[in-house]
This record gives C-alpha cells, structure tokens and sequence, in this order.
C-alpha cells in the first residue's frame, strides 16, 4: 500500500499546473529521496521510473540527485558492480560538492563490499579532498566512511579518530541522520578493538539516533551490532532477541547483507544456547552460500566456523573437524584481503605524504600483528578439533619460517634502499661503488661518476610546500632507474643530491644524463604545476684518481662548477685542474659538547669548503656534519674492543695524513674542544707542520666550559687543578683541598693498557683511596656529564667520596671534587658556590 499511495502522490505532483511545476517536480524528487533513506527502495526506484518522462525538465542537480539515488538503491538491490560503474560516471561529472561528498562515501562503501580496496582507497582519497567544499554534514560522512576503510585496514586508532571527528560534526549541526551513521562507525571500530561493553553502548546509542532519524536499515544495523557483541559476552537469550529485530527489519526492506549478517548471529546465539540447531543450520547453510557466491572470505570462515560448533553440538566430530579444515583455508583467503586493504591503505597514505617515512614500519607491525593473530587462531581450532598437535606445529613452524624469511628478505631491501625513491641509499650506494670500481680499476676500463641534484629545490619547497618537494624528488628517482636500469649503479646520496655510478666514460655519461634531462617534465601536486630542472657534474676516472670517494669528490666539485655557471646544465670535470692541486692544508675545528648550539660559523664555513671531512663526534654531530659535507669520514671506526687507544690514535693520525700527502684542503672536526684532552689533533697539527702542510686548530666549546656555566661556578675565584683521572692517579700528584679539583674520564681510572671503555671498582677505589688522604669520606663530590641535546639536562649528582666505587658512569663522566669547607675563608665561599 505505501508503493501505491507513494507513486499516486508522484504523479499527481508531476500533473500539477503550470505555475507550480518546478515545484512539484522538487517535491516529487524529495519524495524519492526520502524513500530511499528510509530503506523503501522499491518505492523509490518506481519513483524514479515515474519521473523519467520529465527528465528533460530537469536541472543538473535534479538530475544528479535522481542518478545518485538510482545508484545506491542498486546497490541495496544487490548489484554492487552496476551500482559501482552508475556511481563513477556520476563522481566524473560536475557534481555540487554535498551531493559529490554523498556520492563518494556510498561509492567507497560499495567497493568495499566487493573488496576492490584500491578503488576505495583510491575514492576515499579524492573525497578528502572535496571536503572542504562541503557542508559540515557531508564532511561528517566523509570521515565516517574513512573509519569504516580505516577499520578494515587494521587502523583501529586512526579509525576511532575519524569515527569521533564525524560524531562531533554531526552532533554540533544537529544533523540527525549523519549522527545515527556516525554512531555505527563508533560502534564498528570498538568491535574491531575488542572492546565489547563500549561497542554494545555506541550501538544502542545507534538504535535511538537512527530511529529518530527514521533510517530503519540503519536501526537494524544497530540491531545487530547489540546481538553480536551481546554474544561476545556469553549473553545468548538477549542476542537472540535483539539479532531477531534486525533480520526482520532487513528482510521487509530487502537488504540482502544485513539479512545474512543477521541470520549467521541468530545461528550463532542458538548455538551457543543450546537452541533449536536444526533452525541454526538451516541459516548457516543458506549464509554459507550466500558468502560463498559472494566471495566474501571472512564471513565465509566465520560460518564455516560456526558450523564446526554446530556438529560438535550434533556430536559429529568428524564433519566438525572437516568444517573447522575450510575455516582455516577461508580465513587464509580472508587474510590475503586485509593485506590488500593494508597494501590499498598504505599506498593513500604514501600517495598524500601523511606518513612518508612510517609507511615500512606500519606494514610490519601490522603483519606481525596479523601473523600473531593468525598463528593464535590456528592453535584453538587445532586444538579444539583434537588435530595431531605435532603435526599441527610442525606445519605452523613451516609457515612462521617462511614468513620470517619473506620478512627479513624485505627489511633487507629496506636497509639498503631511499624509501622515498627506491633508489639505493647512501651507504648500500658507497658499497657496490666501491665493489664496481675496483673492478674496473682492475680491468683498466673506464669509470666515471656522476652527481647530480634538484636547482633551487629549497624554493620548490617554499613555494609549492614540501609535498611538492617529495614528489619531485620521487619522479625524479623514477627518471634515473628508468634511464639508468642495469647499465649503472644509481642512488639518493642525501637531500636532494643523487649519485650514479657508471662503467663508462664520460661521453656514455653525456649521453645517459641528456636522456634523463629530455625526461624531466613539470609535476602536478595538489592542483598545482611544479617546474624544476636538474644540473650535474660528472667525472671519469684516470691514472690521478685511486678511490671512489675522490672520484665522487671530484665529480661534486663539478656539479658546484654548474650551479655557479647559471645551472640547467652539466659540467665535466675531466680536463680542468683539480681542486687539490691549489696544495694541502689542514684546519682542526671543534664541534662543541651540542653540536646544535656550539658549533660557531668558523667551524660550519671550514667544513663546507674542505675537501675532506674526518670527524671524530657523537652520531648525532655526526649526522648534522653529513647534512653539510655528505663524504665527511666518521673516524670512530678505528675503535674496537680491547684495542689499544694509542694504537687507535694513531690509525686515525694516519688516515688524516694520507689525505693530507694526496694534496687535499682537509677539515677534522673533533668533540668539545680539539685541543682539550684530545691527543690525536695535537699529532695531526704536528706532523703537518714537519711536513711542510699549513695546519691550524680553531678552539671549539669544552665540556669543562659546560661545567662552569652548568654548575656556577667560577674558577677565577679559588683556582682549578684540572687532569685527567689515571694520570692524577699514576702519577705523584697532591691535590691542594683549598681550591677546585676535576679529574676527567674518571670511569678509567687506573686503565693502563688503555683498552676498555667502562669504569672498574678496583680503579675506582684505588682513586678513592688516595683522595682520602686529603679529604674527609663523607665529602660531597659531584660527577658531572654535560648535555649533547637540546632535549638533554646536564647530570650533576651528588655523593659521598666513599661511595664513589657504587655510582653510575659513562666514559666521558667528570668528578668534580669542591674545595674542604675552612671556617671563615675563602675555601667556604667556594664550597657553597660549586653545590649552588
């Protein structure tokens, strides 16, 4: 009777006078639209048909409106592919922005109902991307829709954040039929989390919004979301009935997946309540068909899941353990499509630079994730199925083994290659170069080196923002593979800099590089047309050269030569006098204790025009000095376990000379000040001295510096001894108690061998024993680490000298020992000053 009384008032609407035609024709579209939501989608479509005829008398909007509603009522129907192909000739068109919203999240919907995650992603993107065109309540579904994607894809965090955003819109507007669906995704993603009690509160919250709103699909999907966790939590009788509710309701509008959804519950609360079972298969059997011509792999596992139970309930073990057996394999299946809604999610977030450099680790945790998740799965049906156990393990060790081995095969490219490019990254750059040219050097063939990078990339990123930037660097990664291939080694040596290696000469390189500037094209990034070109500097190897990193050098020196020549352009370094040959100098800089903050402009200026950077500093100066100077050569790696530091020392004296002797401008930046407790830059200046090599030392920020400003303290006031621990220690040397004494590196006291790195009691305590012949046990020392962050807080605790053998230590820890307190003098002032 509602069709009848619905299509009457359709066509007496269609023949009303002229005067109020459009408006009828309105009332009559609003008629449909109405029908549609409220689940009556056979009325709407008859509707639909009896508008046809005045089509032509409609606006675009009209029309859009009518197409839109036509597309989601096929949807219902159950032809999710023709509704599919409606909705993206409808998203094509010039759609006004709540209806293009509108259209986008029931298009996303449908595609995730054929699992064509891709195109749903691929939607949700460009949805985000109209949002700010629309109205509050359309973005409201833009972000409800997102949590439901989100949730698929394992993202149950980001989900909740989406599900809120889109409860907090459509509550602020009042809009009643965005909150009852923003109150299902609320509901969804706390079911995916595991959160029962919270998903069956938003849930019923959904029943009364939704009824409200006079969506019954949408009641009876709240329905069904209070049987289903009812029953995660042993609440059989009440599932029943709320589940009971809701296959009614889908039954009478004629929504397939809300029916079947709501059958398998009701078999499962039977199940479970020991109901009436014939009932129960006889819904699981249709429900199992119905997924499995669907192709839906998770609901089919739950069913078949189900069905185990049912024949255990029979006592047909045997057929249980043969159902429990295609649950496995169709939860294999149900697997292998949420790696695909992860691999679809993962490539939005790479496309939209959200999280750029997360995108691996993401992936990995929500492998291990699934893998744990499946592994534990695997065990209860296993076990539940009374399965030979050994065999069991045996299989699933298979399976871990060769996931593990998958596993590790990809974190191996990962260590080894830019992730914003896919190019080889630095170090795996440096490795197979060098591996390459000392073949060529043994073949006595041709090696040249090319460097190149971005003109004016820091105004790519001013102007146009650093997507655009990240994006030009990715095309431009994707042009060199394609024009390199296997005919070179090529990688992102930093920044916007890369570097390819080539077993050529330089006219091959010529040619390589102009095939690559024909490819350079303008970007398009959000709408806006990024131009950029490419400069570069090549350089071939000869007798002059003996290491990759000078031919790289040299090949670097020539693309500085391009830039200043107007850049666009590539410069040859073969021919033209190299840098070296202006002779050798040396300057020694110091990188201060914070790198950040005590590196002066004389030390940043020496290291950007050296030609060679040795450094001797933390990882994290280390990594800032690499940003300036990409070759700068980290001298830590003479270092090793129960190696001698004087031997260490001197191979670090020893690589800084053969840079020197090959005719190199050379820079060593050292920790602190490299004057200060520092034996290698005092050798280095010597011996270039006596080798007739300019060499200077520039002073830098020492920790006793930091101690000073650290702990207030003035040592103009009293006096300093300063030295270092074994050596106050070996040798005769009598601390006067009256002024300030600090003893460096006094975690190795008594070390000489000079091998270890860390503190010993028995140097320790020999250093405590001869401080107590000039101090009291119970006087307050300090031990001192200054700060090598921005982020870091310097340590000065306090103890007694006694307890000295007990504390805690790092190599470079300083005790700092105030002078004795003297009733009256000077001694006291200084005391109270270094405990200020």
């Amino acid at each position: 009777m509602h069709r009848f009384r619905s299509i009457v008032l359709l066509v007496m609407a269609l023949s009303a006078a002229p005067a109020s035609a459009d408006d009828a024709l309105e009332s009559a579209i609003a008629e449909v639209e109405r029908l549609a939501v409220t689940a009556h989608w056979r009325e709407s479509n008859a509707g639909i048909e009896a508008l046809h005829p005045r089509r032509g008398a409609m606006s675009d909007h009209q029309r859009h409106r009518i197409d839109y509603v036509a597309s989601r009522n096929r949807a219902l129907a159950g032809d999710h592919l023709g509704a599919l192909e409606d909705l993206g000739r409808l998203l094509q068109q010039a759609v006004e922005p709540d209806l293009h919203v509108r259209a986008y999240t029931t298009a996303i919907s449908v595609a995730a109902n054929v699992e064509d995650w891709p195109l749903a992603f691929r939607w949700l993107g460009q949805a985000l991307e109209r949002m700010p065109e629309a109205s509050a309540p359309a973005a409201s579904r833009v972000h409800g829709v997102a949590s439901y994607l989100l949730v698929l894809a394992g993202e149950s965090n980001i989900a909740r954040f989406h599900a809120t955003r889109a409860l907090a819109m459509a509550e602020a507007e009042g809009a009643i039929r965005e909150t009852c669906l923003a109150l299902s995704e609320m509901g969804l993603v706390e079911d995916h989390a595991g959160n029962y009690r919270e998903a069956e509160r938003w849930r019923r919250r959904q029943i009364d919004a939704c009824g409200k709103a006079g969506d019954p699909v949408f009641t009876a999907i709240g329905h069904y979301g209070v049987g289903k966790m009812l029953n995660r939590q042993g609440r059989h009788a009440e599932a029943l009935v709320q589940t009971r509710r809701a296959l009614e309701v889908h039954g009478k509008s004629g929504y397939l997946s809300g029916t079947w959804g709501a059958r398998m519950v009701v078999a499962e609360s039977l199940i479970a309540s020991g109901g009436d079972l014939d009932e129960a298969g006889h819904l699981l059997a249709g429900a199992l068909d119905y997924y499995r011509e669907e192709g839906i792999h998770f609901a089919i596992a739950e069913a078949e899941e189900h069905m185990a139970r049912l024949a255990e309930a029979r006592d047909d073990l045997p057929e249980a353990v043969r159902y429990y057996q295609l649950a496995m394999a169709s939860q294999a299946a149900a697997e292998r499509d949420v790696r695909e809604r992860r691999v679809a999610y993962l490539q939005l977030e790479f496309d939209t630079r959200v999280k750029e450099q997360q995108i691996a680790l993401l992936e990995a945790e929500a492998e291990v994730a699934a893998l744990q998740a499946s592994a534990t799965r695997r065990r209860q049906w296993l076990l539940a199925a009374g399965m030979g156990g050994l065999l069991a393990t045996a299989l699933l060790l298979t399976g871990l083994l060769r996931r593990s081995f998958l596993e590790r095969k990809r974190y191996r490219w990962q260590s080894e290659h830019d992730s914003l490019t896919g190019l080889y990254n630095y170090q795996q750059l440096r490795k197979l170069g060098e591996q390459a040219f000392q073949q060529a050097r043994t073949r006595a063939a041709a090696f040249t080196a090319i460097v190149a990078d971005i003109d004016r990339f820091k105004d790519v990123n001013d102007r146009h923002g650093h997507a655009a930037g990240d994006e030009a660097l990715r095309s431009l990664g994707g042009w060199i593979t394609g024009v390199v291939g296997d005919a070179g080694i090529a990688g992102r040596s930093g920044g916007d800099e890369f570097s390819i290696l080539l077993e050529a000469d330089a006219a091959a390189a010529e040619v390589l590089l102009q095939r690559l500037r024909d490819r350079v094209e303008p970007i398009t990034v959000f709408g806006q047309t990024v131009h950029f070109s490419i400069s570069a500097g090549t350089c071939q190897s000869n007798g002059d050269i003996d290491s990759l990193e000078e031919l790289i050098h040299e090949a670097d020196q020539a693309l500085y030569r391009a830039k200043q020549q107007g850049r666009d352009r590539v410069v040859h370094a073969s021919g033209e006098p190299r840098a070296a040959s202006r002779g050798a100098s040396l300057v020694v800089v110091g990188s201060g204790i914070d790198f950040g903050r005590h590196a002066s402009e004389r030390c940043l200026s020496e290291i950007r025009e050296a030609e060679v950077v040795f450094c001797l500093v933390d990882p994290f100066a280390l990594a800032m000095i690499r940003g300036i100077h990409p070759d700068a050569i980290d001298l830590g790696v003479h270092y090793a376990t129960g190696k001698d530091r004087r031997e260490t020392y001197r191979g670090m004296d020893a690589a800084i000379m053969q840079a020197l002797h090959a005719g190199h401008r050379v820079c060593a930046v050292f920790y602190g000040h490299p004057g200060v407790f520092a034996d290698v830059p005092h050798a280095v200046v010597r011996k270039a001295r006596e080798a007739g090599i300019p060499a200077r030392m520039e002073p830098g920020v020492s920790s006793e510096a930091c101690l000073y400003a650290d702990l207030g303290i003035d040592p103009g006031r009293w006096g300093v001894q300063s030295m270092e621990a074994t050596q106050f220690l070996v040798h005769d040397r009598r601390p006067d108690p009256a002024g300030l004494l600090l003893l460096w590196q006094v975690a190795l006291s008594g070390d000489l061998a000079c091998t270890r790195f860390h503190a010993e009691r028995e140097g320790l305590q020999s250093l405590v024993d001869k401080l107590l012949h000039c101090y009291p046990p119970d006087h307050q020392v300090i031990l001192y680490e200054a700060a090598r962050l921005p982020i870091e807080t310097f340590r000065a605790e306090r103890v007694a000298l006694r307890d000295l053998p007990e504390a805690r230590y790092q190599e470079y820890t300083t005790l700092v020992v105030p002078p004795l307190h003297r009733e009256g003098g000077v001694a006291e002032d200084a005391a109270r000053a270094a405990f200020a």
